[in-house]
């Protein structure tokens, strides 16, 4: 969900225009949410740390290698995936939202940090680089059984799934509301060079326009890829 102007910072967007709570139009994003079917949902490290914001002060060594897996007990129906490239997120839960939390790191996660989030009933996947994500998501398919995952941001984790090619389909809800400042983070915000294209050779194909309740509207976009020269 962003405003018109693409920006991603709710408390900074204008007021609907009817007078509505913005509670309520995000209980329609959320429905939305949960009508793709999806089997887990995802955010980037910075949104997470909205929910869980303090830090796991590490004292062990790093592992150094990747390949550890750890499969907690799932009961959830879906699953909730984040990225914690720093490994160091301190989870005061063993869910987000009511759904199991599996966390894909890096080889610089140190013991202590997986003894803590087995401790918890929290999954983790360790890999060479969390980088790379398309590996990432692959084992995340193998060990988890997960198809398809609903990507709700932030902006440097959508433009780094942008640029690896890694999306099949966009769905954007649109609030009726502005943001207006330059600086506010915006839904692909790909960290590479000025002169690399991270959306090179990607095109969308209108799927449907939807007009839902207090001015929303919900687009859905087809990803293609094609042959880059």
């Amino acid at each position: 969900m962003s405003s018109v102007d693409g920006r991603l910072l709710p408390g900074r967007w204008t007021a609907p225009f009817d007078g509505a709570n913005p509670a309520e139009l995000f209980k329609e994003y959320a429905a939305i949410g949960q009508s793709l079917g999806t089997d887990a949902w995802m955010f980037g490290k910075a949104t997470t740390r909205e929910a869980f914001p303090y830090k796991f002060m590490p004292k062990g060594d790093p592992i150094g290698k990747s390949g550890k897996v750890f499969i907690s007990n799932r009961t959830s129906p879906r699953l909730f995936i984040t990225i914690d490239p720093d490994a160091d997120i301190f989870f005061t839960s063993d869910r987000l939202r009511g759904d199991n939390i599996l966390v894909i790191l890096g080889t610089n996660a140190t013991t202590d940090y997986l003894s803590a989030l087995a401790e918890k009933g929290i999954s983790y996947i360790v890999v060479d680089d969390v980088r790379n994500l398309r590996k990432a998501l692959t084992l995340v398919k193998q060990y988890f059984k997960v198809d398809t995952i609903s990507l709700q941001g932030g902006g440097i984790i959508d433009g780094a799934m942008l640029a690896q090619a890694l999306i099949n389909e966009f769905s954007l809800v649109i609030y009726p509301g502005i943001d207006g400042l330059t600086t506010s983070p915006s839904i692909f915000e790909y960290l590479g060079h000025s002169d690399e294209l991270p959306a090179e050779g990607q095109t969308l194909q209108l799927l449907s326009v939807e007009q839902r309740p207090h001015g929303i509207v919900w687009l859905r976009y087809k990803f293609h890829n094609l042959p880059i020269e």
